[in-house]
């Protein structure tokens, strides 16, 4: 994002919102942020994963269609984002399943919606439109992938052939992106090259099992993506060319970095590849290791890991859910150490310690503090999905 245009939000911000109570209690956390965490309950983490859950059925019910859209304390709610609504639907039907849910048949009916929306909406050439719906743009590779992973769970619920029969569309046309070096290098985000397209084949390996004839080309495709992905880490486990901008793709975000390390390990524990997993779990550890001692993160780091910029909440879910899968793996204490600690410090950042209603309250922002320059002031959608997935994975 622009200074321009951050200005502006902070403008727009302080303009139209009782801004206030937000901004005091934000300062606040920051300045007491080991009392917060020393303080938090398990019984306030439940009720995080209760009101997060909430939340994610409440962003259904405001989208434009069935599709769930994103809060912006300044100007409201978006139209819906089908790629971020295909990822929302599996997490939907994982607290419907749990045992304390206590919204299970609201969060069930609205990833069916959603699901059933999502079908209306697929492009003729078999991929989903990037960004928001509203924008109308051409079908987008990794935004597509996403929307696999909630096709892949609405068929293993239900069983019905119709969530297949638009995945192996989506998946040929993803395919037909590929080329012979292992890039995604046409129509894919802004028309770059980036590695984060581990997030992609990464759904693709769990759906090529109920593709018997298609299954081994798959794989195979698969893992030249990921040898590709590979030649572009460095020594100490960086990745180049992760960022979502042009501008600062010297220093990425962890939430494409932390896609990028997601999709790898997932896509090793399929393959069994241990080249794949090592190359997830040094960068995995290294952010594991910082976070450890420093008890946040940052929103960027450069090639050395020099961190810039504010945390980013999504981020530091999505690694939650990463470390959680290492700990399983490898049984090693660091990575329960990690996410628990994450765990814990996403609830603090969720209960923002303010009056709140039902267009924010249990959402997780996009930046820590809210004026941070990942989605400053805003609420995506996308943040509290990898939130309520890290909860779960401790229940």
């Amino acid at each position: 994002m622009g200074a321009a245009r951050y200005l502006q939000n902070w403008r727009e911000f302080l303009g139209t919102y009782d801004h206030w109570r937000f901004l005091f209690a934000e300062w606040n956390k920051l300045i007491y942020l080991k009392s917060y965490l020393n303080d938090l309950s398990e019984t306030q983490k439940e009720q995080c994963l209760h009101h997060a859950a909430k939340w994610l059925i409440h962003a259904h019910q405001q989208g434009s269609s069935d599709g769930c859209g994103t809060f912006y304390f300044h100007s409201g709610w978006t139209s819906d984002y089908p790629e971020t609504t295909g990822y929302i639907i599996p997490t939907l039907l994982r607290y419907s399943a749990y045992q304390n849910s206590q919204w299970a048949q609201q969060a069930e009916s609205t990833a069916l919606k959603a699901g059933e929306w999502l079908l209306t909406i697929q492009k003729d050439d078999g991929g989903w439109p990037g960004g928001y719906v509203a924008q109308n743009r051409p079908s987008v590779v990794f935004n597509s992938g996403q929307i696999l992973r909630g096709l892949y769970s609405l068929y293993k619920h239900t069983g019905e052939a119709k969530w297949k029969d638009a995945a192996e569309r989506c998946i040929l046309w993803i395919w037909d992106q590929l080329d012979q070096e292992g890039r995604f290098s046409t129509n894919d985000y802004m028309g770059a090259i980036r590695v984060y397209g581990t997030y992609v084949v990464a759904p693709i390996l769990d759906w090529s099992v109920h593709f018997e004839t298609q299954s081994q080309q798959w794989r195979a495709l698969a893992q030249r993506h990921l040898n590709w992905v590979c030649t572009q880490q460095n020594q100490q486990g960086w990745f180049a060319n992760c960022d979502n901008t042009q501008n600062k793709n010297d220093k990425p975000i962890i939430h494409t970095l932390a896609y990028t390390i997601d999709g790898m390990w997932n896509a090793g524990l399929t393959l069994n590849n241990e080249d794949f997993k090592s190359a997830a779990l040094l960068p995995a550890r290294v952010l594991a290791t910082d976070f450890l001692t420093r008890g946040i993160l940052s929103g960027r780091y450069t090639s050395n890991w020099i961190g810039t910029e504010a945390f980013i909440p999504t981020g530091g879910a999505q690694l939650a859910i990463v470390w959680e899968s290492m700990f399983e793996a490898t049984g090693e204490a660091i990575w329960q150490k990690a996410y628990q600690q994450m765990n814990r410090l996403l609830c603090v950042i969720a209960r923002r310690g303010a009056r709140e209603d039902a267009d924010s309250l249990g959402a997780l922002p996009g930046s820590f503090p809210l004026w941070g320059r990942y989605e400053p002031f805003g609420l995506p959608n996308w943040a509290t999905k990898y939130f309520l997935d890290s909860l779960l994975n401790e229940r």
